[in-house]
């Protein structure tokens, strides 16, 4: 007998007793307490008689150590258990009572351990309910591939997009959330972006949070998270493996757009299927760019209108205008550069190379050849910034997007580099000359170098040219054929 059934039986009872001791009780009462309880009146009063109500059940089948054993080696099958205590000779009762007796001593999270293991078990856990008590205090980041296909932008082969998306777990406030064909860090640097920024056309909420909580398990998610928490000053936090509940709000509002949206547009890839299991036939698949469109529509009413049972009724944006909190602001042009995807690149002749357009910038015409970093906004090429070792160094554009004043921006800063390199090549040829002197010669080598300066008088006699090669004839011990008239051929032989 149920346990529920039992408790009634004895407080119906309780209550009747108490009213004989009354004397107010009355055989109508106690037919009226028999109809509801389902039983015969003779029956309750019976239990009036003995003084209270008391299950008089013989006891049924214990379950025993053995036959648990035996559950769990069976992989949970009660059937393939019951069978397998009979082939060891262990004392078991009928089938039927043995599968009672399971159901009544294990719990359902036991019994799903011990047929699927983990898995199993934590379909059936009870977690504890936490909540964020301001706006701003946690963000959840997550990510997941969207049951739908649409048509890239280029090519012809229908894929399944990826949505990342940042939650305000205080409000339930989708604050960014970024559309892409291959989940990078890039999409993800994006989503916080756009959460940290407040866009007057799209609501009155963001601002900087104290803690975004991720999953861990996702490498490009956490890197990503990671530098944006160190550039933005607050903290980054995975979630412990295998905790669902630790970010069950951002995995409930991925379930709210799959069923609210995505289960309702052509191509969804759980609708109906043939016998084959193909879909059966449907409208034209939607491009990126709409989809897009239609999961920024869906967030938008879902912010502003959706009311939500985890916050009372409220709708997120209701529930954030509740909260108090100041909100930690950054300067726009500063997020703007400071939460970007990266990259490194060489400089080349021609520019910049990068996603397949050329880029320039007059501050990188001389400097052909370095490695720089290049911060983008992914699906906008319009300019990429540009860093060094010494930190941000320029915004570079497409050359063929280039206006006339740019361009020769570009020319004039290369033309100045240039003049500017040999300026300084004719200063240092002017101040200082090596010579060496001619290995050949015996002796010890010496290094002269003539600095410029005003002449000495006997110099300015023997004029500039003479005053060196005299220095020099000096120097190699040749100095009594200065001013000597060449021998001839004649005198050479003879010496």
């Amino acid at each position: 007998m149920q346990p529920e059934v039992i408790e009634r039986r004895q407080a119906v009872v309780r209550r009747l007793l108490a009213l004989r001791a009354k004397g107010k009780l009355h055989t109508v009462l106690v037919e009226a307490a028999a109809a509801s309880l389902g039983v015969d009146a003779r029956s309750v009063w019976r239990w009036l008689a003995d003084g209270g109500y008391e299950p008089r059940g013989r006891a049924g089948w214990q379950l025993s150590a053995a036959a648990v054993e035996a559950f769990y080696r069976t992989g949970g099958r009660p059937t393939a258990a019951w069978r397998l205590l009979q082939d060891e000779g262990e004392p078991v009762p009928s089938h039927t009572t043995f599968c009672l007796a399971l159901q009544r001593d294990l719990s359902l999270a036991e019994r799903a351990y011990a047929r699927s293991g983990e898995n199993g078990r934590r379909r059936y856990l009870v977690y504890r309910r936490w909540e964020p008590t301001a706006r701003n205090d946690v963000w959840e980041a997550d990510h997941a591939q969207l049951d739908i296909h649409v048509l890239p932008l280029r090519g012809k082969r229908l894929v399944r997009p990826w949505l990342t998306v940042m939650q305000d777990a205080h409000s339930r406030l989708v604050m960014g959330w970024a559309l892409s064909l291959h989940p990078t860090s890039a999409e993800v640097l994006v989503a916080i972006r756009e959460g940290i920024a407040i866009d007057p056309d799209r609501g009155p909420w963001g601002g900087v949070p104290r803690l975004i909580r991720f999953d861990g398990g996702l490498e490009f998610l956490a890197g990503a998270v990671t530098r944006a928490a160190g550039e933005l000053g607050c903290a980054a936090l995975p979630a412990v493996p295998y905790s669902p509940h630790q970010k069950g709000k951002i995995e409930r509002l991925h379930r709210t757009i799959g069923e609210g949206l995505i289960a309702r547009l052509p191509h969804y890839t759980g609708g109906p299927r043939k016998a084959n299991g193909q879909l059966y036939a449907q409208a034209a698949p939607l491009s990126l760019a709409q989809l897009q469109t239609r999961v920024r529509d869906f967030i938008d009413a879902y912010n502003s209108e959706h009311p939500h049972r985890g916050i009372g009724g409220l709708t997120p944006a209701q529930k954030w205008d509740e909260s108090a909190a100041p909100l930690e602001l950054v300067e726009p042009d500063q997020l703007r550069w400071m939460l970007m995807a990266d990259r490194t690149r060489v400089i080349n002749k021609d520019g910049i190379h990068f996603e397949g357009v050329t880029f320039i910038a007059p501050e990188i015409t001389a400097r052909g050849g370095e490695m720089v970093q290049v911060r983008y906004m992914p699906h906008d090429l319009r300019s990429i910034e540009i860093f060094d070792d010494a930190g941000w160094l320029c915004t570079a554009y497409p050359q063929d997007a280039l206006t006339r004043e740019q361009s020769e921006a570009v020319i004039a800063q290369r033309n100045e580099a240039a003049r500017e390199m040999g300026r300084r090549k004719a200063a240092a040829s002017r101040k200082a000359r090596a010579r060496i002197a001619p290995l050949t010669a015996g002796g010890a080598i010496h290094e002269i170098t003539a600095v410029a300066g005003k002449p000495s008088e006997a110099a300015k006699a023997k004029g500039p040219r003479d005053s060196e090669t005299g220095e020099l004839l000096e120097i190699l011990g040749l100095s009594d054929r200065l001013n000597k008239p060449m021998p001839s051929d004649d005198e050479r032989r003879s010496a």
